[in-house]
């Protein structure tokens, strides 16, 4: 028997907070999922009943193979070569997890997979990158963004989403872009929403250097909206 007694590793803060949005008894699609540590995780805990390790690269799934092997989970997790969601059937994809890629990536992948437009599933996307350009993609095309929260590892703030097809959803705003659903609840989302609202006010900032007023106070805008979430919502 190969190693069903192994004491279980622990999630690094991105993958925890991915998995704790990843709804019980799914059937899941872990895509890019280089050691499989988060579908070899939820298996091992018994919050899946089926879960596809898929991967672009034949490294990462040999690597992801041989943890589901040493975990003894291979009756619940399986591997697959597929470029995003190329080669998944809509059937064994209930929650699908993109993690620790850029959000252009993403978009790309989500592009590929009309059938990822069915309000019964769910997608929890944590983007490296790009999170505005992902955020204006899924408000753009019918997608809703149930819960957003912030995570900190190794020195960065992430934006991990859960996310549903709901094409009947009232218009976002502008500042949808910017902070999504984030709130200033918890000390990770107060750091994501600061991080935001500096990068707006550097880039309004830049515009006034170049005589662009009204643009520039377009952006200071928006970080003032900010400054308001940051203030009425902040953490004691």
């Amino acid at each position: 028997m190969s190693g069903c007694k192994r004491p279980l590793f622990s999630l690094g803060n991105r993958l925890a907070l991915c998995a704790s949005l990843v709804r019980r008894g799914t059937a899941l699609a872990d895509v890019g999922t280089d050691h499989a540590y988060l579908p070899v995780w939820l298996a091992k805990q018994g919050l899946v009943r089926s879960a596809v390790a898929a991967d672009l690269r034949p490294g990462p799934l040999s690597r992801a193979r041989a943890n589901i092997e040493r975990y003894g989970v291979s009756n619940v997790v399986s591997v697959r070569l597929s470029d995003g969601l190329e080669q998944i059937e809509p059937c064994e994809a209930e929650d699908i997890v993109i993690a620790g890629m850029g959000g252009l990536m993403m978009v790309q992948i989500l592009e590929q997979a009309p059938w990822l437009r069915e309000p019964e599933r769910r997608l929890i996307l944590q983007p490296m990158t790009k999170a505005e350009e992902l955020r204006t993609y899924l408000a753009r095309e019918g997608y809703f963004v149930l819960r957003e929260q912030a995570v900190e590892e190794e020195g960065h703030v992430y934006s991990v989403m859960q996310v549903s097809f709901c094409p009947r959803q009232p218009r976002e705003n502008e500042l949808f872009r910017y902070i999504g659903r984030m709130t200033a609840e918890t000390e990770s989302g107060k750091k994501y929403l600061t991080i935001q609202k500096r990068r707006l006010e550097k880039r309004a900032n830049g515009l006034l250097k170049t005589g662009s007023i009204q643009e520039a106070r377009h952006f200071m805008s928006l970080a003032a909206e900010i400054d308001k979430i940051l203030k009425s919502e902040s953490v004691s």
